[in-house]
């Protein structure tokens, strides 16, 4: 008989389907495309398959960087591309059908975490119609479960992750509740977290329940007020800071068009010149965030709200640890829980920052478009890349003592 599983999902997961030839932003170009152990064996024993035009075997590698079974082989892209692409559609899945592309393919842009006998499901926003359904609709990151006969997409592709699943779930239900707090600005949602995960740090699952009822209490009451006041923007230190964070991760690897078109509307829009002084850009910034990137936030209060909490669903927000073949761990340190925040905060801050450029070119036309577009192709160029979480740990870490301790000058509007 098979084994029944609680699935998790958020509403909008069920409605994805894979746009193919038609997307703009297609997931087989940019990146590493990495095979599972099994469809790498299988690719070298049928030496005779053409795949556009070429022995399927030629096109695959041993991946000399690999952990586990799930990354063992790798294709050899040519100029960024997957050999397999052609015509903006895979030729495995064409000539050979859909059990024959590698685990990784068949499943993303889904991300399948597996707490004992709990599946919860979430997408990638690197995807762009996964990033549509998440960002355009107010009710896509609200969740639902349901029973099912056995595991829903291949065993190779889900991560399997330590802990009860269901006070995991309840830890991240009350963080989400703090995000949706909408009585205050989101920077100081954001920055009352940090307050929370110093209260969660090596603490039991059950004590974090309770503490962050607490928080969410405190919050709720106003008792959290003077903190949050004390805080004092920097808007001259955002701007340096995603510029050099941007640039950093545009010099160290490929960074797809799209990603690169609304960094130039960016520079563009706070009219950025090899001329231009720190303290004209900043003034440009800051009238466009007034006047019209809050305003934009104002009718689109849910945007930014379901980036964030699709990020603490779909990572196990305020855990993580990996483990040996690409398993988590539930890791309390006050180390990794500052380390997961400050990097929650990063990307909130650089899709802040450089959503307000944009703001200042498009004014009153900026579009829940255009943030689906900066959303998407900044977590495909920045969320996936092996370096960028290095890197931004190390330069914050240059600037601040205790680099998430003080979040709230990155993100304060």
């Amino acid at each position: 008989m098979p084994d029944v599983y609680q699935v998790r999902e958020p509403q909008c997961f069920s409605r994805f389907h894979c746009t193919g030839a038609d997307c703009e932003d297609t997931c087989c170009i940019g990146w590493e495309i990495l095979v599972d152990q099994e469809n790498y064996e299988k690719y070298q024993s049928l030496p005779e398959q053409q795949i556009a035009g070429r022995a399927l075997s030629s096109l695959i590698e041993i991946n000399p960087a690999r952990s586990s079974s799930r990354d063992y082989g790798k294709f050899r892209l040519e100029e960024s591309r997957c050999p397999a692409l052609l015509d903006g559609l895979c030729s495995i899945q064409q000539t050979m059908g859909e059990p024959s592309i590698p685990d990784l393919c068949s499943t993303y842009p889904r991300v399948l975490n597996v707490i004992g006998r709990t599946v919860e499901q979430s997408l990638h926003l690197s995807c762009p119609e996964a990033a549509r359904l998440v960002l355009t609709d107010a009710d896509a990151m609200f969740f639902h479960e349901r029973t099912e006969e056995g595991l829903p997409h291949r065993s190779g592709s889900i991560t399997p992750v330590t802990g009860d699943a269901d006070s995991l779930y309840r830890v991240r239900a009350l963080v989400i509740e703090v995000i949706r707090e909408r009585s205050l600005p989101l920077w100081q949602r954001i920055v009352s977290l940090g307050i929370a995960v110093d209260r969660l740090a090596g603490v039991d699952m059950t004590h974090a329940v309770t503490v962050l009822e607490d928080h969410l209490r405190k919050l709720r009451q106003g008792l959290f007020h003077d903190t949050l006041a004390l805080h004092r923007s920097d808007p001259q230190f955002q701007l340096e800071t995603v510029l050099e964070l941007v640039v950093a991760r545009i010099q160290s690897d490929y960074t797809a068009p799209r990603f690169l078109e609304c960094y130039r509307d960016f520079m563009v829009g706070l009219a950025w010149t090899p001329e231009s002084t720190m303290e004209e850009l900043t003034a440009r910034y800051c009238l466009s965030c007034q006047g019209s990137f809050l305003p934009f936030v104002g009718r689109n209060e849910h945007l930014l709200e379901n980036y964030l909490i699709n990020h603490i669903f779909r990572t196990i927000f305020p855990y993580r640890s990996k483990l040996p073949d690409q398993k988590f761990a539930i890791d309390s340190s006050i180390e990794m829980m500052r380390r997961v925040l400050l990097m929650l905060s990063v990307h909130y801050m650089i899709v802040r920052t450089l959503l307000i450029g944009m703001a200042a070119l498009y004014k009153d036309k900026l579009g829940v478009d255009h943030a689906v577009k900066l959303v998407q192709s900044y977590s495909k160029a920045f969320l996936h890349s092996s370096s960028f979480e290095t890197t931004a740990i190390e330069y914050l870490g240059e600037k601040f003592e205790e680099p998430a301790s003080r979040i709230a000058v990155l993100i304060m509007d």
